[in-house]
């Protein structure tokens, strides 16, 4: 079963071969494109999954219906509830320790400069997210700060009835990224990328 650790690698090596195999502004573009696609969707999911349950389409229902979850220790976080603002605070972040492990933070990096935008957008789009500092960047902590109030007591009542409800495990997440990769990969010719992406991957599972 994959883990944060898959998600991260299978990501990461993939940014690497399409800046292996394009000059740096093309590269970049198609990252962004895979990154934003990928993130897009998830977050048109997690707005349907609200709609289903007749709930608003706000701050509260993304922090709810948030598809994935860490095995303990391996994120740590805070979240700050403020009168005009909500603010998350990452202090580790197992994405980031997988890619500085192996040595791929120039790569992972691009996921944290579009993923969280992505989301939301595909959630709705109407609060606006500012991202102020990440670790993969070289700063002490993420920092995420959305434009919109949320009603912790209600957050937090409602993600406890739901237990795990909405999690989607990481083998649906890897896959998922893996298709939209393609997709895009494939709609500019370099479909053949991603059979070495998963070599790789699977040689650097062979190692450990």
């Amino acid at each position: 079963m994959k883990g944060i650790r898959d998600h991260a690698l299978i990501y990461a090596l993939c940014a690497k071969e399409i800046c292996s195999a394009l000059e740096k502004e093309k590269a970049e573009a198609l990252i962004e494109e895979i990154t934003v696609s990928y993130g897009r969707k998830r977050g048109e999911r997690m707005r349907t999954k609200a709609e289903e349950n007749h709930e608003k389409a706000d701050i509260n229902a993304y922090l709810i219906h948030g598809e994935w979850k860490g095995k303990p220790h391996e994120n740590e976080s805070v979240m700050e509830f403020h009168p005009d603002r909500t603010v998350s605070r990452v202090s580790r972040c197992a994405w980031y320790d997988t890619w500085k492990q192996y040595g791929l933070e120039e790569y992972g990096r691009y996921y944290c400069r579009y993923i969280d935008q992505a989301l939301c957008e595909g959630f709705d789009g109407s609060f606006d997210l500012k991202v102020e500092s990440v670790l993969s960047h070289g700063d002490p902590e993420c920092r995420f700060v959305w434009s919109e109030a949320s009603d912790p007591d209600y957050v937090q009542k409602t993600k406890s009835e739901n237990k795990d409800r909405y999690i989607l495990p990481f083998d649906f997440h890897t896959e998922e990224f893996l298709q939209c990769a393609s997709a895009v990969l494939e709609h500019n010719g370099l479909a053949q990328l991603i059979a070495q992406v998963l070599e790789n991957y699977e040689h650097m599972n062979e190692e450990c």
